[in-house]
């Protein structure tokens, strides 16, 4: 289970600077992330950072670092810290080294099913809707665009099959040269009356 974890958070799966600048006019939200999953469908290689704040049933991720790359059949290496009792609030930290090439895992776990022109992360920049510009801020230190939007529970379910429900999510846009993807912020709605929405975030950078 904790690979298998390791391997959906590649498709979401980190923090953010204060309130953004709302000075604008900004291009519109819709062609910034249009261009952003354009841009993204080319990478091979990313250093990623995610972190999960809540509990989403089946993803027992807490927090993951790492590097993935589509060269070499599919790799990817970090850290993870995994929950082991969502009663007790205990966890597991721990490297991990996944070979898409040497591992038993479904297709739709793999390196190559995240990363590239089919990858998740690609499919879920396609999927958003109702997409707003919402101001400029600092992404691991150069200006980038933050755009709102949500997306789809089917797009969602497919991407990460733990979740059910439609998103509401935030994607960050480097601004300067190229229309990186460089930051993902997942809303999750919560699964009970009685519970919390999850929230996930997810850093890229390093892209190549």
């Amino acid at each position: 289970m904790p690979r298998l974890a390791l391997l959906l958070a590649l498709l979401l799966t980190a923090g953010c600077t204060g309130s953004p600048d709302t000075r604008g006019p900004f291009p519109a939200g819709a062609a910034l992330v249009s261009e952003a999953a354009t841009s993204f469908a080319s990478v091979r290689s990313v250093h990623f950072a995610a972190g999960v704040n809540g509990v989403l049933p089946g993803f027992p991720l807490r927090q993951i670092e790492g590097d993935a790359t589509l060269g070499d059949g599919g790799t990817a290496t970090g850290t993870a810290d995994v929950q082991d009792d969502t009663t007790t609030g205990g966890h597991t930290k721990f490297p991990f080294a996944v070979h898409d090439g040497q591992d038993s895992l479904p297709d739709e776990y793999r390196i190559s099913a995240f990363l590239g022109p089919q990858g998740g992360l690609k499919r879920l920049l396609d999927g958003v809707t109702d997409a707003k510009t919402e101001g400029r801020e600092n992404v691991d230190g150069a200006p980038a665009l933050r755009v709102a939007g949500r997306v789809p529970a089917a797009v969602a379910h497919s991407v990460l099959p733990p979740i059910g429900a439609d998103l509401n999510v935030k994607v960050w846009v480097a601004d300067d040269g190229p229309r990186r993807f460089v930051r993902l912020w997942v809303q999750v709605p919560p699964a009970g009356d009685h519970l919390s929405p999850v929230m996930i975030e997810l850093s890229l950078t390093e892209q190549t």
